[in-house]
């Protein structure tokens, strides 16, 4: 494995407008694969428990197989709910509601350099 260095970086350039999703009991991708990903973040604003998965479809969340559980709220919308934060991964996101009634809110930070590949640096691009 090489050394890691210090090596300057493109700035966060843009966030995605924050929205309310709907996650179903079926398996779906909450976020795409995006390479200029710097990161992003998923709250589990409903009442009922979300399941996430991190690969291609290959890696699709079950009820029972997947990588992260977010903890539902007491009510929804009410700020209670599960937060995963991550700022290495650039591969597609999956989710699936433990019932019928999932709601999430998925952010996304990205950089404006056309140049910038995280998918580059093997500590920063997990795929």
């Amino acid at each position: 494995m090489p050394n890691r260095q210090f090596v300057e970086s493109s700035p966060q350039a843009s966030v995605s407008t924050p929205a309310q999703s709907s996650i179903g009991t079926t398996a779906g991708v909450v976020l795409s694969a995006d390479e200029k990903r710097k990161g992003f973040m998923i709250q589990n604003t409903g009442t009922t428990v979300l399941k996430l998965a991190f690969g291609p479809a290959a890696a699709e969340p079950t009820q029972t197989v997947y990588h992260i559980a977010l903890q539902a709220g007491t009510l929804a919308n009410d700020a209670t709910g599960g937060v995963y934060l991550d700022d290495t991964y650039t591969g597609d996101v999956w989710a699936i509601s433990a019932s019928a009634g999932g709601t999430a809110v998925v952010s996304e930070f990205k950089t404006g350099s056309p140049d910038w590949n995280q998918a580059g640096d093997w500590g920063t691009g997990i795929r």
